[in-house]
């Protein structure tokens, strides 16, 4: 973990707490919390666990047909101990552990893991910038959202693209990293561009258009459904706003966590979501107990899965955050079995 990182993001949560907590009185808060009405939080649970099922669904057709058929269980575990990585480290390592785990579960090369978890980003930041163009007729967008949308979405779609451009060129890319890294004194060419040539078998799937579909059929189900749970949880708070809200609610809590914070992304997260609800002229105490509520409903049970599923397999934090490291650059013979 670099410490200048971590410092960054402690500070970074702090000033928006600190925003978010100014002059707010804390009883309108608890009141808020005490109104919410639980017919609804139940009913959230529905959308909630249809979304994290979509991720596990989408995330097994990322992998080559030759790998299949995975476990959808061993998959939904390594989803749920990344998310707990993510909340509970500073560092950000889900995505390494997730690809640890579902190699050592699952006997998968750990880079071509690594390259799945990469184009299931991508489509989801794409998918995720697409909604916010659909909300560009009925929400007039405040101007650091549609900064960071103008920013983000040609920097993804050039991502997109590469992706493409190595799954269609992969024969050539590999021979030109064979050649160049040939040229590296006390490197081990051969075991590097075997190391690539895995990591480039997780982009294969981009070849299928029927694979393909699929992919943005389930992106759209995954976000969709999250939008829903938003929705669902706004309800139950009594929140004045249009379902819209709820649509840019997900569109910039997902995308704001690339910002540093603190662990559990304490701090930012409700700084967006307050300042999301702003624009809809919500009142600040509702829409400060609503943000404790759906950073709780959100990540409180995510967390406390991937704890589970860590004591259950017998992983510890430290064990898996070592190995995680370590296993990005290993030798593609001690996974390809």
């Amino acid at each position: 973990m670099k410490q200048w990182r971590f410092w960054l993001g402690i500070a970074i949560s702090l000033v928006c707490l600190a925003l978010v907590l100014w002059n707010v009185d804390y009883r309108e808060i608890l009141d808020a919390l005490k109104r919410a009405d639980h017919v609804w939080l139940i009913a959230a649970s529905v959308p909630y666990v249809s979304t994290i099922a979509s991720k596990v669904f989408r995330w097994r057709l990322l992998f080559p047909d030759e790998h299949q058929p995975l476990s959808r269980r061993n998959l939904f575990s390594a989803l749920m101990i990344s998310y707990a990585f993510n909340t509970i480290l500073p560092a950000r390592l889900g995505e390494l552990a997730r690809a640890y785990v579902v190699g050592e579960t699952e006997r998968v090369s750990k880079s071509l893991a690594l390259s799945t978890i990469v184009v299931e980003k991508v489509l989801d930041v794409l998918t995720l910038l697409l909604f916010l163009i659909l909300l560009l007729p009925f929400v007039p967008l405040p101007s650091w959202v549609q900064r960071t949308a103008l920013i983000m979405t040609p920097l993804f779609l050039g991502l997109f693209a590469l992706i493409l451009a190595l799954t269609y060129q992969r024969g050539s890319t590999l021979r030109l990293a064979s050649s160049v890294l040939k040229r590296i004194p006390h490197l081990d060419a051969d075991q590097v561009t075997k190391s690539l040539d895995s990591a480039l078998g997780g982009f294969d799937v981009l070849r299928s258009p029927r694979r393909n579909a699929l992919l943005w059929g389930w992106s759209f189900v995954v976000w969709a459904t999250g939008a829903l749970f938003i929705l669902f949880v706004m309800y139950a708070f009594q929140i004045d706003a249009p379902p819209s809200a709820a649509v840019l609610l997900l569109c910039v809590t997902s995308l704001g966590m690339t910002v540093p914070s603190s662990p559990g992304y304490i701090g930012v997260y409700h700084w967006l979501v307050v300042s999301t609800l702003l624009i809809f002229n919500v009142n600040r105490a509702s829409a400060l107990s609503f943000a404790f509520a759906l950073h709780a409903l959100t990540f409180l049970p995510l967390t406390l899965a991937g704890i589970f599923f860590m004591i259950r397999e017998n992983y510890s934090l430290q064990t898996i955050q070592q190995e995680a490291l370590v296993s990005s650059a290993e030798k593609p013979s001690t996974v390809d079995r």
